[in-house]
């Protein structure tokens, strides 16, 4: 749950510590609903040396989100309902982890105004016990979230677009969407097959820039917001 429901901002503090020592250690890896990002899924499919296709089929499930329309895509647990990540001595991914494990117990929230955070408390978990203080701040370069938020924004521009344009999405559109947020080495082939190349200024060899690409050629082809300058 949320504490309070009070947000914290950057130079707020809190009191929690994670370390393998600690009488709840995994339990929060357990029957997770953890959405996934473009930038987590990037991350991870590279960290296991697979394609984003590999790992979509391998590790996640996706469902069209009802409040937003959209593809959502779901790390799916093990059998035990464990994370397909997780082991007695912790993460096996934790360099590369995806960015709402980064910020437990925290949770953020983006306004006009600027961001904000939320302390999440469960029952299980005794990290609030633990005599460690940090700033809101100090947490995320800690963990290293800044780059992971920074690229979820580029990502929550775009459903923000879906929001403005109240458009629903056909079938068509959904697949696009899927592919272009997701599975960047099927967007690539779709690229160069489609001869996006000789339309738009884009480096196709390079995950993260192939990504913000197809974040803003959504908004350009589906929503109609002037994103991308054509090649002259």
């Amino acid at each position: 749950m949320i504490e309070n429901s009070e947000m914290l901002t950057l130079n707020d503090k809190f009191k929690f510590l994670c370390h393998k020592n600690i009488e709840c250690f995994n339990k929060c890896c357990y029957d997770l609903n953890l959405f996934l990002t473009p930038y987590d899924v990037i991350r991870l499919k590279n960290r296991l040396k697979l394609t984003s296709t590999e790992f979509l089929k391998k590790y996640t499930t996706w469902h069209i989100g009802f409040n937003t329309g959209l593809p959502v895509v779901v790390l799916k647990m093990r059998d035990d309902l464990t994370c397909p990540f997780v082991s007695d001595d912790g993460c096996l991914i934790y360099k590369d982890r995806p960015s709402s494990c980064r910020l437990y117990p925290l949770a953020r929230i983006k306004l006009k105004d600027g961001e904000y955070y939320y302390i999440v408390k469960e029952d299980h978990c005794k990290g609030f016990d633990e005599d460690k203080e940090w700033t809101v701040r100090e947490w995320l370069e800690d963990q290293e979230v800044n780059e992971y938020n920074k690229m979820n924004d580029l990502f929550m521009g775009l459903i923000s677009s879906k929001y403005k344009s109240n458009k629903k999405l056909d079938d068509k559109e959904i697949q696009l969407f899927y592919m272009a947020c997701f599975d960047v080495d099927r967007f690539r082939g779709f690229v160069a097959e489609n001869n996006l190349l000789n339309t738009f200024n884009v480096d196709i060899k390079d995950d993260i820039e192939l990504m913000k690409f197809g974040i803003n050629w959504l908004r350009f082809t589906i929503f109609r917001e002037d994103m991308l300058k054509l090649k002259e």
